[in-house]
């Protein structure tokens, strides 16, 4: 069989702007991604989008912004985000974004028993736990004496992209381990033969989508911009991280370890949040102006 003679030109999987191409348009799609990757005692038929802002009941509380927020046939609730980086916080942002959802459930004239679960699905572009092989970690309340008591109400969902990628373990014929190639390593498909690739529908028009065409000039214009701050904050990375070392300093190490892409992850959460100003967000980081206007172009 012959193979793909032209690569197809895409941006980058795990990009803001690929994942909302993809998840936040396609709804077959999504519900493809979230069937193959949580624990549904009832597979997902539909589903309807949500605005992906999740706004506090209390003045006082804090604004969120996820990737794709939606419900199904059921009445089940789906937050879904990809991150590129480790953030400081994110976990328990994890939490505060399912929880405040599911707590939305309990209107005035609604009963406790009423409610459905929430599952947050969360694709990780780094590793949260080094020590441990295992790749995707599902949380939920349990009996810490007796396992087989579990509430289902809200459940939260890590899968570690880098660590199943190091695995090299992949079976094209698993629907989970598709998405997970398309996640890391999508220019495998380009050596599948036309036949193999057309067999594959929704990773084929997954990976169709994301071709530069289907941008404006405005949005490639954006993408490269973000891909050009990342690439800022990982050069700046390693200059601190061999000054750290020439200098015998620790902190300096430390101080290099937590500037790159965390960093401008950050700036960009602190954007979305819109509680501060650009030029109080540059104090905050210490950063040039400019480079907080150009991520806020990104968003």
């Amino acid at each position: 069989m012959s193979t793909f003679v032209q690569k197809m030109n895409i941006i980058d999987t795990k990009s803001d702007l690929a994942f909302k191409k993809v998840f936040g348009e396609k709804p077959h799609l999504l519900i493809s991604l979230l069937n193959n990757f949580l624990p549904l005692a009832h597979p997902i038929i539909s589903i309807e989008y949500l605005s992906p802002e999740i706004i506090p009941e209390l003045n006082e509380g804090k604004n969120s912004i996820v990737d794709v927020r939606c419900t199904d046939n059921h009445g089940r609730h789906f937050i879904v985000e990809m991150q590129f980086a480790r953030q400081s916080g994110f976990r328990q942002r994890v939490l505060m974004n399912t929880t405040k959802v599911y707590s939305r459930q309990f209107a005035k004239d609604k009963k406790y028993n009423q409610t459905q679960p929430v599952y947050s699905l969360n694709l990780l572009d780094h590793d949260i736990k080094p020590d441990s092989q295992e790749w995707y970690h599902h949380f939920a309340f349990t009996n810490r004496f007796n396992f087989s008591e579990f509430w289902e109400e809200i459940q939260v969902i890590f899968v570690e992209l880098p660590k199943w990628k190091n695995l090299n373990k992949f079976d094209i014929s698993k629907p989970q381990d598709r998405w997970l190639m398309y996640f890391t390593e999508p220019t495998l498909f380009d050596r599948l033969s036309k036949e193999e690739y057309a067999r594959y529908k929704e990773i084929s028009e997954a990976m169709e989508s994301l071709e530069s065409k289907n941008f404006t000039p405005e949005q490639i214009y954006g993408y490269e911009l973000y891909l050009d701050s990342i690439h800022q904050y990982h050069t700046t990375m390693s200059l601190e991280r061999e000054e750290g070392r020439k200098e015998g300093q620790e902190t300096g190490e430390q101080r290099g370890k937590q500037i790159g892409i965390e960093t401008s992850l950050q700036i960009i959460e602190a954007l979305k949040n819109k509680t501060q100003t650009t030029e109080e967000i540059a104090k905050e980081f210490n950063i040039e102006l400019e480079i907080v206007l150009k991520l806020k172009e990104v968003i």
